[in-house]
């Protein structure tokens, strides 16, 4: 095997040609790099043990603080004095672990939205076509790993934001259960949802990094249960109902449930009638606390913030505390059917998207949003994300969850499956020089009502700013000490129209409460 010190530098040439097109990096710790592999070259030589993960290059979303450089969360609005000079704990167990940390990377600002080019910000894009989004919110941490540009990424998961870019890239992200991995020294966006996990090619590496971050040491990865055949569940009527599968994604997800039979896994069905109130649930849930988190920032920097995340995070401060408190509930009463209900089974299957990356011209697609990776959020259960297929030269990504505290087994079914597919070693297709000249600025603002697409709720409400709601929107804002006007009140009035469409689907009561 290669020292680390030439592979660090082979990694380094190859983002030199790349990471202009693609924008994975916010910043590239070269030099520091170079440093951590002369040291672990040296301490291997004299005998010594470096570690588990010896010579792992590790690129960190720049959400998650390293001593190199101060965090951003990828927004003109931030702190650099916080954590500054500093590594977050699971940061400091990689480098004790032999892991050199590269670099930081893009994301959704402050892990929310897509990209605002009218920051002057990086706008990360999608590896296996740059015209195309990669994904939010860990961006950055996924793009740069088809390419090889390092070994895995360190991404946070608050609704999707590691599954989605890996399901988008083609690669593999790891949600875990929360609690797991600690989150001192990471931004938060909405603390009862935030995970840190990994992204990576493979599961394996994925895992063994997991271990790592959860202060344990990494084991192999088994899935067979000696007391039985392993039980997979399918929630096959709530996918036909959402009718939110392309025909690539489906028939890849098709592909990939015979690939688990293969393994000699039992495929069941199972039912959700949690699914749109938690779907609704954690989306409010998302929206207040991430409103708690930037109060302060909003009234008194608004137009310092990107457009798609100002105007989305905002719509929190106009949630009653009734209503949190609704879904709170909601959240809890889901993920007690779901654990009754999932008893016995070792995950359940769905695609982890339901087709590919949107263009960076799509303004619908670009604000489409699902119940497939958020369902996992709202319950606080470990999900998995990989590669299961292409669609048109672009992957479809297939995501197994399982019950809390099932991290490990879930890795290792998702491992069998990955040896068996095979999917996860393509790569992209380059010529030997990229260049590309891409204009991102007006495709990517935002459309008129928001933009998002929402399952189950009538999509392209537009607003009504000069009508009794938008007056109504109007005050609200300004008792959250935010003025605004002409298009962007447009934009908020059918984005909070769409928003307070999903209030309707917290139950109350409880069914069986």
């Amino acid at each position: 095997m290669a020292d680390v010190s030439s592979r660090i530098a082979s990694r380094r040439a190859r983002t030199d040609l790349l990471d202009p097109v693609l924008g994975v990096f916010n910043r590239r710790y070269e030099d520091e790099a170079a440093e951590a592999a002369a040291r672990l070259d040296a301490a291997a030589a004299a005998g010594e043990d470096t570690g588990p993960l010896h010579g792992l290059a590790v690129a960190v979303k720049d959400l998650i603080a390293t001593r190199e450089a101060p965090v951003t969360g990828h927004s003109r609005v931030n702190d650099p004095a916080w954590y500054a000079g500093a590594d977050a704990p699971l940061v400091a167990r990689l480098r004790r672990a032999g892991a050199v940390v590269v670099g930081s990377t893009t994301l959704a600002e402050h892990a929310l939205g897509r990209p605002d080019p009218e920051l002057g910000l990086v706008v990360p894009r999608n590896p296996w076509d740059p015209d195309r989004y990669p994904g939010g919110s860990s961006s950055g941490s996924a793009a740069g790993l088809p390419d090889g540009l390092f070994d895995v990424g360190l991404g946070t998961d608050t609704g999707g934001s590691i599954r989605i870019p890996a399901a988008l890239c083609g690669v593999t992200g790891i949600k875990p259960t929360p609690g797991l991995v600690p989150v001192d020294g990471v931004l938060p966006l909405a603390r009862s949802l935030d995970t840190v996990g990994t992204l990576s090619r493979s599961v394996r590496e994925g895992a063994e990094t997991l271990a790592v971050l959860a202060g344990r040491e990494p084991g192999g990865l088994t899935w067979q249960d000696p007391a039985g055949p392993v039980r997979i569940g399918v929630p096959e009527r709530a996918l036909a109902e959402s009718g939110q599968l392309s025909e690539g994604c489906g028939t890849a997800f098709d592909g990939a449930l015979e690939e688990l039979r293969g393994l000699g896994a039992e495929l069941v069905p199972v039912e959700l009638p949690e699914l749109y109130p938690l779907f609704a649930a954690q989306v409010i849930t998302l929206l207040a606390e991430a409103y708690e988190v930037h109060q302060a920032a909003l009234a008194g920097r608004w137009a310092q913030y990107g457009r798609p995340f100002r105007r989305t995070v905002v719509l929190g401060g106009l949630i009653s505390a009734s209503t949190y408190v609704r879904a709170q509930r909601v959240r809890a009463w889901a993920a007690a059917g779901m654990r009754r209900r999932f008893a016995g089974l070792a995950a359940v299957a769905t695609p982890a998207w339901p087709g590919v990356a949107p263009r960076y011209d799509d303004v619908e697609g670009l604000g489409a949003i699902s119940w497939l990776p958020g369902l996992w959020s709202g319950v606080g259960f470990p999900a998995i994300a990989l590669p299961m297929g292409f669609e048109g030269g672009l992957p479809v990504s297939l995501q197994l969850a399982g019950l809390p505290g099932s991290d490990f087994a879930l890795a290792g079914l998702a491992d069998a499956y990955q040896r068996r597919s095979g999917w996860h070693v393509r790569r992209p297709r380059r010529g030997p020089a990229p260049a590309l000249d891409l204009e991102p600025a007006a495709a990517l603002a935002p459309a008129p009502a928001g933009g998002w697409a929402v399952p189950g709720v009538a999509a392209g409400v537009e607003g009504a700013a000069d009508g009794e709601a938008g007056r109504r929107l109007l005050a609200g804002l300004r008792e959250l000490g935010v003025e605004v006007g002409g298009a962007e009140l447009d934009a908020l009035c059918g984005q909070w129209a769409l928003t307070s469409m999903l209030f309707g689907f917290l139950p109350d009561p409880l069914p069986g409460g």
